[in-house]
Order: C-alpha cells, then sequence, then structure tokens
C-alpha cells in the first residue's frame, strides 16, 4: 500500500472499525493512544498516518494470509462509501484493493467486481493506457468465470469487445482473436456482435490479409441486411452512372448545407457506415476500382439518412475522387471542407484522423502549397496515437514522410527521419505503412548514393511482397520512387530517354497492378 493508500484509507477508517464489531469505541481509544505518539493526526474526523513509512510498519503486522482479505476489506469500504465524483477519481486505486480479495469473493460480489474492472477498463482505455485496461478486462472475464455469459451477458460481452480492442491496439493478436472467436461464436444480434467483428477487419487489414478483411466486412454488411457491394472490379461507366446520383442528391449543396443534416437515427446503418470505412482501406490494395463505389454508398447514405461520425471520412473521399480522377479540385475542397465542419459536430470525432489524413494528403494541396499540409499531417499522428486510432496515425505520418521529400527538404535529413519513423512503426506493428516508409528511406539512401545494390533488392523484394498481397497501391508507390531515381540519375539526358524510363515504370506499375 503506498502513500496514495494512505488518503483513501483516511477518508473512512472509522467505518473499518465500526463495521467490523459494531461499535467505535476500541477505535476511538485506539487512534486517541496512536495521536499521543505521534503516529497519527486526526482532521475534521479524518485519521492520516503521519507518514507512509508508519502505514507501511502497521501494515506488517498484518499477517501475510490476512493481507489481500484486508486490502479487499478497504476496496468494500472505499466502494460504499465515497462519494460518486471520488470514486471517479480514486477507480483504478479501489479496484485494484477489491481485486486482492476476488478468490474470496461470493458469486454476488463477483459480478460486482467484475462490472468495477470493466469501467477501470473503458477508464483506463480512454487514457490510452492499452496494456493497463487489457488487465481489467481479463480480471473482469476471470471473476465472472466460465458461466459469465448466463450470469451477467451484458458485462460479458462488454468486456470481451473492449478486450479485443485492448488486445489489438497492445499487438497481443493470439488473445484478440480468442476473444473475437468466443463473441462471434455465441447466438446472439448481429448488431452486438458489431465490435469484435470490425476489430477482425481492422487487424486483417494490418497483417496483409486483404482479402480476408474485406471478406469480413462485406459479410457483416450482408448480416445486417444492408446493400452490399460485390467484390469485383468496377467499370468507368458504373463509377460514372454511381457519380451521376450521388451528384443529384448533392442539388448543389455546399458544405454548410451539408454539416446541417439531420443526425442518422438507424444502429444498422451506422455500423454499415463504419464498414465502408475500412472496406475503403482495404480495397484500395486489392481491387482500387471499388473505392469510389464505396465513398458514393457512404456519401448516399448521409444524404438520404442523415450524418453519422463515418460521413466525415466519407465526404473527404469524396473529395478525393473530385480532386484527382474527376479533375474538379475545387469542388472537391467543398466536400473537404464540408467532413471538416462535420468533425466539429457532437460525437463525430472517432474518424477524425483518418479524415484528416485524406484532406491533408489528397485534397488541399491542389488549390494551396504542399507545404501547408506537413504540420496537419504532423499533429494528426499524434493526436491519432493520443485516442488509439493508430492506423490513421500512422497513416498521417507516411504522408508526411512523402509531402517532405516532394518539397525538397534536404536528404539526409529526410533519411534521419525516416529511420526514427521506421523505428516507429514497427513497435506498433504497423507492417503495411512500414513497408512504404522502407521503401521511401530506401530511395533516399540510393539518391544520396548509399548502398545502391542493397537499395535495388529492397525495392525488388518490395514489389514481391505487394504482388504476393496482391497490393497495387504499394506496388505503384515503389515504382514511383524507382522513376524518381531514374529520372534523377538522367543528368543531361533528353526529355525522350526520361519518357521512355517514365512509360516502362508505368508499364510495370500497370502490370503489378493486373497481377
Amino acid at each position: 500500500m503506498g502513500s496514495s493508500s494512505v488518503s483513501l484509507l483516511s477518508l473512512d477508517l472509522s467505518n473499518a472499525c465500526i463495521d467490523q464489531d459494531g461499535s467505535d469505541s476500541s477505535y476511538a481509544s485506539a487512534i486517541e493512544e496512536f495521536e499521543e505518539e505521534g503516529l497519527c493526526e486526526v482532521d475534521n474526523e479524518e485519521c492520516r498516518f503521519m507518514h507512509d513509512q508508519i502505514q507501511s510498519a502497521a501494515f506488517e503486522l498484518i499477517s501475510p494470509e490476512q493481507r489481500d482479505s484486508f486490502r479487499g476489506r478497504i476496496g468494500s469500504i472505499l466502494l460504499r462509501t465515497l462519494p460518486p465524483e471520488e470514486l471517479e477519481t480514486s477507480l483504478f486505486e479501489v479496484v485494484d484493493l477489491l481485486n486482492c480479495a476476488a478468490s474470496n469473493a461470493t458469486d454476488e460480489e463477483r459480478v460486482e467486481l467484475a462490472r468495477m474492472n470493466l469501467k477501470a477498463g473503458v477508464k483506463a482505455s480512454e487514457n490510452a493506457a492499452f496494456d493497463t485496461a487489457k488487465v481489467y478486462f481479463k480480471t473482469g472475464r476471470e471473476a465472472l468465470g466460465s458461466r459469465g455469459w448466463e450470469g451477467d451477458y451484458n458485462t460479458m460481452l462488454d468486456l470481451c469487445s473492449h478486450g479485443a480492442n485492448a488486445c489489438f491496439v497492445t499487438g497481443d493478436f493470439d488473445s484478440m482473436n480468442e476473444l473475437i472467436d468466443e463473441v462471434l461464436s455465441k447466438d446472439i444480434d448481429t448488431k452486438e456482435k458489431y465490435r469484435v467483428s470490425e476489430i477482425k477487419v481492422k487487424s486483417l487489414h494490418n497483417i496483409g490479409k486483404f482479402n480476408e478483411s474485406i471478406d469480413a466486412a462485406l459479410d457483416f454488411n450482408r448480416q445486417l441486411g444492408l446493400p452490399t457491394l460485390q467484390k469485383k472490379p468496377a467499370s468507368k461507366f458504373t463509377i460514372i452512372r454511381e457519380y451521376i446520383r450521388v451528384k443529384r442528391l448533392l442539388k448543389n449543396k455546399a458544405a454548410e448545407d451539408i454539416a446541417n443534416l439531420p443526425r442518422l437515427d438507424d444502429e444498422r446503418y451506422e455500423m454499415g457506415q463504419r464498414m465502408n470505412d475500412h472496406l475503403s482501406i482495404c480495397v484500395i490494395q486489392v481491387e482500387p476500382t471499388m473505392v469510389p463505389l464505396i465513398i458514393f454508398q457512404s456519401v448516399t447514405t448521409t444524404l438520404k439518412h442523415g450524418l453519422s461520425s463515418s460521413s466525415p471520412s466519407g465526404f473527404a473521399g469524396l473529395g478525393l475522387i473530385l480532386c484527382g480522377p474527376f479533375g474538379k479540385p475545387h469542388e472537391g475542397r467543398e466536400m473537404a471542407k464540408a467532413a471538416e465542419l462535420i468533425l466539429e459536430k457532437p460525437g463525430m470525432r472517432s474518424s477524425a484522423t483518418y479524415t484528416k489524413f485524406l484532406t491533408q494528403s489528397f485534397c488541399y494541396h491542389w488549390t494551396s502549397p504542399l507545404q501547408d499540409t506537413i504540420g496537419p499531417l504532423l499533429e494528426w499522428y499524434q493526436r491519432g496515437l493520443e485516442i488509439g486510432d493508430t492506423d490513421s496515425a500512422c497513416y498521417c505520418l507516411n504522408s508526411r514522410s512523402y509531402h517532405i521529400f516532394f518539397v525538397g527538404r534536404a536528404l539526409d535529413s529526410i533519411q534521419k527521419e525516416l529511420e526514427v519513423s521506421i523505428s516507429v512503426l514497427t513497435q506498433l506493428k504497423q507492417d503495411e505503412s512500414l513497408l512504404h516508409c522502407i521503401g521511401l528511406l530506401t530511395t533516399m539512401k540510393k539518391l544520396r548514393g548509399i548502398d545502391d545494390e542493397a537499395g535495388d533488392e529492397i525495392l525488388d523484394s518490395i514489389l514481391a511482397t505487394a504482388a504476393s498481397n496482391r497490393d497495387s497501391f504499394l506496388s505503384a508507390t515503389v515504382n514511383l520512387m524507382k522513376l524518381e531515381v531514374a529520372l534523377h540519375f538522367l543528368g543531361g539526358t533528353d526529355l525522350s530517354e526520361s519518357s521512355r524510363i517514365s512509360i516502362w515504370v508505368e508499364e510495370e506499375a500497370n502490370e503489378e497492378m493486373r497481377t
């Protein structure tokens, strides 16, 4: 028991003694004697040890086999007597004390213990302390035991779902998969399986299993009974047809008009929207022509049914399409503005990091200097990590790395920054972003004349991995870097030679995409 426990214990030590024998006479007599000896002080009927070492010495007088029970007793007293706001402040300490006596708890106490661990785990997750949260969720499940689903179904579902997310964020994939499988095996409503289904989709994407991730997302939307795309290439005719439908729904709405749409109140559509967010990230690796259809579907749902936390990324995606393939940068910027205005609405911040990644990486540089995106991308990398959106945070970091290259920052400076980024991405187990970063770092070294032959081997290895995973986006990016190197070392070569190299690299990229 540390010094913080001294304060907690002093909050209601008298209740502990009264609760034990029904009388406070022995307590008052003991406290008077301790105060005379200078061991404690009494202030407004609260008793405190004068020093944490005195408390430690007093605690040592308790036999080891009784200490956990004693701690648990203190936790129970605090749970019953602390006002709600003070209990919230001291939640972790109270739950830790309660957990000490878990082995001796009654069935009723185990249910309460599980709920308190759930509450502590959620609070730890909100503070981005996912390792700590994982422990609380596991302790809560252990408190309910093997019959937890029958005893307290809702608490067990929350413990497994939140626990799977904490395991995902901390890279404990074995435990994550066990929890996901446990929930998916239950005969419960599809909507209650959403959280673990979402984690499954994200985790498959993170380890490069893009097709499996897409299949899981599409299957979940089908189970919800929502309109679901087929996993196949989309023709130009289909893309243009769906764009015209979206254009008619927009009816020249300005960004402010879109941001003032009513709130979506259908839980099924909201879940489908969030699953489409993940789909749009996955299909760009496997079948990029599906991306516009997913974005159009997301925007259509918002325009017909109302705003959801996925609406910002949907309109940011529409901005991307308008700025790039459709060649309408000012219309695209208006959609990006709409996305950011929606983010300012209550309850719309869950997709903030990914939305900022899209607007800063693919929309604003068409009408503003690319340099203006570098600061926001770094800011949202940091904010994404703080809120636990690790994937989107690393997308921001990667995009920023490319942008500082294209604005002409010194190559040695970029190389140093990339080496730090690779270390971070490795630690966070962000394999997809890591390959992009390694490709860019290899390019920096080749441009500086460092490890040229080894650099070729690394880039070829990344291309082989991209082909194996059917990751056309990674293939195109690596081939773009090859083109940068080729053009750099051409020097005085005429433009016709540059064009031939450019055509060759484009053909290489197209062949990778066809493969």
